[in-house]
């Protein structure tokens, strides 16, 4: 079954996903290396033998019809299996994303959209307009490994479709996990545990060594080191990480056109 890693880019799936590969994998590895474990949907790989190339070339919003398929397949190693995604938890053509056959629950990471107007901005190398807007494009789809598309939706759309998900979730907010990461990521770890069966053993000495190993000052080298194949255009993937950058560079009016679209749910979150 899969546990979904789901989020809006740029919202901390990253962050999450090398803590979580870290502790599990005890390998002699580097972090990255230990985060491929921890495919992404939907991708290319996904689908081999599913759909032909052919017709998503021809029709690329025809790979909604094979979500499921592709979902089956992943399972069918008979375990738990972590997938990240930034797709929204809805339907496209009267095609679901997933279904309780193919889910065991999800880890909502979600992040203030006025920061990710600016990290966004960073990696696709476009301005901070260009980014709100893409925040606010309700149909937004994007494509992966060329072809693939992901419907994303709005920032708004996305969270809310996620929040309503119908299976057992854990809302995490990144400014928490950036901020208290021993006491957020041990929250992850005891929601991740009850599909395992309590398999996890869980400790404060290797939750602190995980942390260490995937700070950001610690990801940053490395990526300076080794790089890192998800980086933007001209950017660093791991830049800043700040908790509230959107203050010192997103002009008033940007913000304003943010908060009147999002209000309800800034405030939700306590973002506001």
């Amino acid at each position: 079954m899969i546990l979904w890693l789901a989020s809006y880019p740029k919202s901390g799936n990253t962050f999450v996903r090398a803590l979580l590969s870290n502790y599990l994998d005890n390998k002699n590895k580097d972090v990255f290396t230990k985060m491929e474990g921890i495919q992404s949907f939907p991708k290319k790989k996904s689908f081999e033998g599913i759909v032909d190339n052919d017709l998503i070339k021809k029709d690329k919003y025809q790979l909604f019809k094979y979500f499921l398929s592709a979902q089956k397949k992943i399972n069918e190693n008979k375990k738990l299996n972590l997938v990240k995604t930034h797709n929204f938890f809805g339907s496209i053509n009267g095609h679901e994303f997933t279904n309780k056959e193919n889910t065991a629950g999800a880890i909502h990471i979600v992040r203030d959209p006025r920061s990710i107007a600016v990290s966004y901005a960073y990696h696709a190398d476009i301005s901070f307009e260009k980014s709100v807007d893409l925040l606010l494009m309700e149909k937004r789809i994007s494509l992966n490994d060329g072809g693939y598309p992901e419907a994303r939706m709005s920032w708004k759309i996305h969270f809310r479709s996620w929040l309503g998900c119908s299976f057992p979730k854990l809302l995490i907010r990144y400014e928490d996990l950036n901020k208290d990461t021993y006491n957020t990521f041990k929250k992850i770890l005891i929601f991740t545990n009850q599909f395992l069966r309590n398999k996890i053993e869980i400790t404060d000495e290797k939750i602190n060594e995980t942390t260490e190993a995937c700070s950001f000052d610690n990801l940053s080298k490395l990526e300076n080191k080794i790089g890192f194949e998800e980086k933007g255009k001209n950017e660093k993937f791991f830049r800043k990480g700040e908790n509230k950058e959107w203050e010192k560079v997103l002009s008033p009016e940007l913000i304003k056109k943010i908060e009147n679209n999002f209000l309800d749910e800034l405030k939700e979150l306590n973002y506001i």
